[in-house]
Parts: structure tokens; sequence; C-alpha cells
């Protein structure tokens, strides 16, 4: 199991971002959670990056197949908590012959909010399914534009494709439709 550690970041989480924290256990739901309703439409820059996630589900599920799990729904329960809580990353593809999974974020603009989703929350999550013992994990962000002067907490690395990182490291996509 993955553990949290403690380690002073210069600058804050994202307002009403809530870690994992500790995964207790984790599951798979087939369905979404009974909260969720149709989807809005969205307008302006949200409305733009739903038009853009959506392009970006539509080509990752083509270009990789059944290896590619678009959006899908986990529940989980961390320690020292009484509820169930619920996870959503963007994506995940899997690599079996290389024991790797990368978790998938996309979004319209590169941005710090990525780093604290995937390595705060969904990590925590996935690898409580996915035991560290069997398999590797790498985090890509699928972005439209990349800007390098976003303050990032962690080195990461353009990717010519979310395939070609290495194990454990945090790398960055342009996807341009």
């Amino acid at each position: 199991m993955i553990q949290a550690v403690a380690v002073p970041l210069p600058f804050p989480k994202p307002a009403r971002f809530r870690p994992a924290g500790v995964v207790q256990w984790a599951a798979y739901s087939p369905i979404p959670p009974p909260f969720i309703h149709e989807r809005p439409r969205r307008k302006g820059n949200r409305g733009l990056g739903q038009k853009y996630e959506d392009q970006a589900q539509t080509f990752f599920s083509e270009e990789f197949g059944s290896f590619y799990i678009p959006s899908p729904w986990f529940r989980f329960r961390a320690s020292g908590s009484e509820k169930t809580r619920w996870c959503q990353p963007d994506g995940l593809i899997f690599q079996p012959v290389h024991l790797t999974i990368t978790i998938v974020e996309i979004k319209l603009r590169h941005t710090a909010d990525a780093w604290w989703q995937t390595q705060r929350l969904y990590l925590p999550v996935i690898s409580n399914l996915f035991p560290p013992s069997l398999w590797a994990y790498n985090i890509c962000e699928v972005v439209k534009w990349y800007d390098p002067a976003v303050a990032f907490p962690e080195r990461h690395r353009l990717a010519a494709s979310p395939l070609v990182l290495n194990p454990n490291e945090f790398g960055v996509h342009i996807y341009k439709p």
C-alpha cells in the first residue's frame, strides 16, 4: 500500500479538494454513484473543457482500444472515516505486458490541480485495487495548452504518448484534436 507522506509544498491545495488519505478499501463500480445526474451542458471555459475532454476520450478509446478505460468510477473508504467516498479519474490505460497502469487526467490547460487529483486522490485508490507489488503506475496529464511557467509540485516531462513514460513518472502529453 502506498502511504501518503506529509511533505510541505510551496503552494496550497485547490479549494474544496479533499485528498483520499490512507485508503482502507476500494472497489470499482460499474454504475455511477446515486448522486450523479445527467451531465449539464456547460458554457464558456467549462464548456470548452468539456468539449476537449470528450474529444480526447474518443481519441484514446480508439487509439488504445480495450486497454483504455474512460472515466471509471471507484468507491473507497479512508482510514478514520465512516463514509464511503467516490472518485472518477478521466481514464486508465493498462499495459499488461509492462504491468503498468497510467492514470490519465485531461485538462484544457496545464495546471497543478491535475497533480493534486492524481497524486493525492486517484493514485491511493488505484494502488489499493492494483497493488504496487504487482503494478507500476504512471500519471499523464493530457492538455491542449501547455505553459512551462506554471508552478508544478514535481518534475515532469513532456511525453509524445502516455505510453512512453517510465514507471512512477509524471508526464504531460499535448493532444490537439
